[in-house]
């Protein structure tokens, strides 16, 4: 073990001395500045949460589609879609039927399905098709949205209806509507599992090489889409790609939902406001540096509990988030091809 020479104690006490000071003022102002720092986020965002949607949102998606798939898997026969068990494998193929159905392109390790291992999570795998754009040397445009959920707990079952059948049913609907209008970029529809035990199968697309980083040019995720929450529908990772704020606003201007982009400053700009950064799949993007949007609702009373069934969702609200979703992708595609 190496010791200091006294000339080199001269030097970096000055160092240490300045550290420790600061370390005295900072930590009994931390809870001061965190919550001058949350009152003035919350300010920001009251500030730029539109009064009000816009009158008209189109009309391009099947509702009752995505109500009847909602329903399908949301229903206590699928017991809550934990990984690896009966209602799980049921879910994973209903989507690789779409998927088929629609005439997607298997995207996967095998066929539709990207298998992937973890401790504690059995029999996994992702469900991956891409609809071919009509560019398609340019990188790819991945959408996401996880299929599972909390399983059975007790007696209990989590049915996992706004979290998240809602997003895989807008997933399989978007799908559809680019079946029929062909996007420029090849749009790689990823339906993930694993999302509630840490993000597990958007992590595994990137750490089994399953996807290069360098072949993607952004990621649009949906994760809670069907629950009216004060009409709000929130946009995250305009703080970490600030060119998107002016892509957000313009599909305002079609939405029948008040759009926030917020819950994406760390917690030195946000104080103790939650940071969804790494809250859902586009997380996994993020970490690779791809660019992500991740609509979603504000968390309510039934998140993550047995009350988060397919009857308490809100049809109407449900296909104005679709559509926003869908206005978002079709923007997004034309902007970076247009680059």
């Amino acid at each position: 073990m190496g010791r200091f020479s006294k000339n080199q104690l001269k030097r970096f006490w000055p160092l240490g001395l300045i550290a420790l000071l600061v370390l005295l003022v900072w930590w009994p102002g931390k809870p001061i500045y965190l919550h001058v720092a949350t009152e003035r986020e919350a300010a920001r965002i009251a500030a730029i949460t539109p009064a009000q949607g816009a009158a008209v949102t189109p009309e391009r998606l099947s509702l009752e589609r995505m109500m009847d798939d909602l329903h399908w898997l949301a229903h206590e026969d699928r017991a809550g879609r934990f990984p690896g068990t009966e209602g799980g494998l049921a879910a994973r193929q209903f989507i690789v039927d779409r998927f088929s159905e629609l005439g997607l392109a298997p995207a996967g390790s095998d066929g539709y399905l990207h298998a992937f291992e973890h401790p504690g999570v059995e029999d996994a795998a992702n469900v991956l098709g891409t609809i071919v754009g009509s560019k398609p040397e340019l990188p790819k445009i991945v959408i996401t949205a996880h299929y599972d959920h909390l399983g059975v707990r007790g007696d209990r079952i989590f049915y996992g209806s706004d979290d998240n059948a809602s997003g895989t049913s807008a997933l399989l609907e978007i799908a559809r509507y680019f079946t029929e209008n062909q996007p420029t970029h090849t749009l790689l529809f990823a339906a993930v599992d694993s999302e509630e035990h840490g993000l597990l199968g958007a992590r595994a697309l990137f750490r089994t090489g399953h996807l290069n980083p360098a072949d993607i040019a952004f990621n649009v995720n949906m994760d809670m889409l069907s629950r009216d929450t004060d009409g709000l529908l929130f946009a995250v990772g305009t703080y970490h790609n600030p060119w998107l704020v002016g892509l957000v606003r313009s599909v305002q201007r079609e939405s029948g939902a008040r759009i926030v982009m917020a819950h994406d400053r760390p917690w030195w700009r946000a104080g103790r406001t939650d940071d969804w950064t790494l809250s859902s799949d586009h997380g996994a993007f993020h970490e690779v540096g791809i660019p992500f949007i991740y609509f979603g609702v504000a968390d309510h009373p039934d998140y993550h509990t047995p009350r988060d069934t397919s009857d308490r969702a809100d049809p109407e609200f449900f296909r104005i988030t679709a559509e926003t979703s869908l206005s978002f992708i079709k923007l997004i595609d034309r902007v970076l091809a247009e680059k």
